[in-house]
């Protein structure tokens, strides 16, 4: 009984990592490949916050399409190739979530994990560019065109929006 316990679970670990290294990505069923990313969320961008840690300050993300590439299903490797195409990222339409439409980010040789998720909505008359992670696409900061809005919007919360408070 021991021998054939220990074969099978010999055997299931195999298959695991045979599965496990030879993974392909795919996309999301409900959505669709980007090769730009819309107008309005490119360019640059500020917050105020200190991402939960120390004083905070005014940080800047640039947006562009710069490593952008259009999805086609493909292997996800482990070794020096990978190297070269982990600068690669992929965006796929993911619909609207909480009354509000986002965009998925992920990296080209991500096997595992949430990404990114960006959203562009305007709050009375300010553009703001929402950054969120994870599972339950909690927000990691809100973003504005100028310096003065962004320190002086802080880190305000937004309706519908998840937030992880530290």
């Amino acid at each position: 009984m021991k021998k054939a316990l220990k074969l099978f679970l010999i055997a299931l670990v195999c298959f695991f990592a045979v599965g496990a290294l030879t993974t392909t990505a795919s996309a999301h069923k409900a959505g669709y490949s980007y090769s730009k990313l819309p107008k309005g969320m490119r360019g640059t961008w500020y917050t105020y916050t200190n991402f939960g840690y120390g004083k905070k300050k005014i940080y800047k993300l640039h947006m562009s399409n710069k490593n952008l590439r259009k999805y086609k299903k493909h292997k996800i490797y482990y070794n020096k190739k990978a190297m070269k195409t982990v600068k690669y990222w992929t965006a796929t339409q993911t619909g609207k979530l909480a009354g509000y439409r986002w965009i998925h980010e992920y990296g080209w040789q991500q096997s595992a994990g949430d990404g990114e998720y960006y959203n562009l909505h305007k709050f009375g008359k300010h553009k703001v560019f929402t950054v969120a992670e994870g599972a339950g696409i909690w927000v990691s900061a809100h973003y504005y065109r100028s310096k003065k809005v962004a320190k002086k919007m802080g880190q305000k919360h937004y309706p519908k929006f998840s937030y992880q408070d530290f």
